[in-house]
C-alpha cells in the first residue's frame, strides 16, 4: 500500500467536497431519514458538523443523532465544537469490542502484508498494526489519562462516561428505524466495523456512508458494497473516497 500522506487528495476532507454536500441534500429531500449514527467524530468540525448543516438546510427531523470519538481530548473539542447542534449527541467511547478490535487488527491480512496491494492507501508503512493499536486506545492526540486515574475522577465528578461497544447499544436501538450510518472511524478497524453494521442491521433498510474507499480503511468494504444486491449505490467518488448506499433486502 501507499502512504496515504502521498495521496494527491489527503488533504481533501469528504465533508468539504462540494458533490458530497450535493449529494446529502438530494438524500435528505427523498428519504425520511431522522436517525443517524456516526463513527469517527474527530473534532466535530467535519463530517459531523456537514451532516448536522444539512439536516438543518434540509429541515430534518432529527429524533437521533450519535457520534462516537475514542480519543478523549478530541472529544472534548467535539463537544465544543458541536454545542451550537443540540441535537447531535457525541460520545466518547469505541463501537465495537476492544478487545475483539485488537485481534483484528493482528491478523488483519491485509494490515499485516499491504505490500500486496499497491494501489490503496494506509496511513503508515511501518508497523501499522502498532500505530493503529495507538489509535484505538485514543492515543492519537498524544493526551492520554491514565484508566484508573480517570475512573476515580469520572466516579467523583459523574462526567465523560467512556461508552463500550456503542454498536451493540446505540445503533442496535437504531436498526428498525432506517437510521443514515457513516463509518470514518480508526483506519485499521474500518472493515471491521462495516461487517459489525451489517451484522447488526441484517435485512433491514438503512443508509451507508463510507469514507476513505480507496484506503486501508475500507477499500474491502467498498468491494463488498458493489457485490451485495442489496446495496444500491446513490452515489461515489472515488477519487475523493467516499460512497453514499442505501441497503434494502431484495426479494
Amino acid at each position: 500500500m501507499k502512504r496515504y500522506s502521498d495521496y494527491a487528495h489527503s488533504s481533501i476532507s469528504m465533508s468539504t467536497d462540494e458533490l458530497f454536500i450535493k449529494a446529502l441534500d438530494e438524500l435528505f429531500k427523498h428519504n425520511k431519514i431522522s436517525y443517524l449514527f456516526e463513527s469517527g467524530t474527530y473534532i466535530g468540525t467535519g463530517s459531523t458538523t456537514t451532516l448536522a448543516e444539512a439536516l438543518i438546510r434540509n429541515k430534518v427531523p432529527v429524533e437521533q443523532f450519535i457520534t462516537v470519538e475514542a480519543d478523549y481530548k478530541f472529544n472534548r473539542f467535539a463537544r465544543k465544537n458541536l454545542s451550537r447542534f443540540p441535537f447531535v449527541t457525541p460520545l466518547w467511547g469505541l463501537t465495537v469490542d476492544i478487545n475483539e478490535a485488537k485481534e483484528f487488527l493482528e491478523n488483519d491480512e491485509a494490515i499485516a502484508n499491504h505490500e500486496n496491494y499497491p494501489d490503496i492507501f494506509i496511513d503508515y508503512t511501518d508497523n501499522p498494526q502498532l500505530h493503529y493499536l495507538t489509535e484505538l486506545n485514543g492515543k492519537l492526540s498524544k493526551y492520554h489519562i491514565r484508566q484508573n486515574f480517570f475512573q476515580r475522577l469520572r466516579n467523583k465528578f459523574r462526567f465523560s462516561k467512556f461508552h463500550h461497544h456503542v454498536f451493540g447499544s446505540y445503533l442496535m436501538a437504531m436498526k428498525d428505524k432506517k437510521p443514515l450510518i457513516l463509518l470514518d472511524s480508526a483506519g485499521g478497524i474500518g472493515y471491521l466495523e462495516f461487517n459489525k453494521v451489517r451484522g447488526i442491521m441484517g435485512n433491514n433498510d438503512y443508509v451507508l456512508i463510507l469514507d476513505d474507499i480507496n484506503h486501508l480503511k475500507h477499500f474491502r468494504s467498498y468491494r463488498d458494497v458493489k457485490a451485495c444486491p442489496d446495496f444500491t449505490i446513490l452515489h461515489d467518488n472515488i477519487e475523493q473516497g467516499w460512497l453514499i448506499a442505501k441497503h434494502s433486502k431484495k426479494g
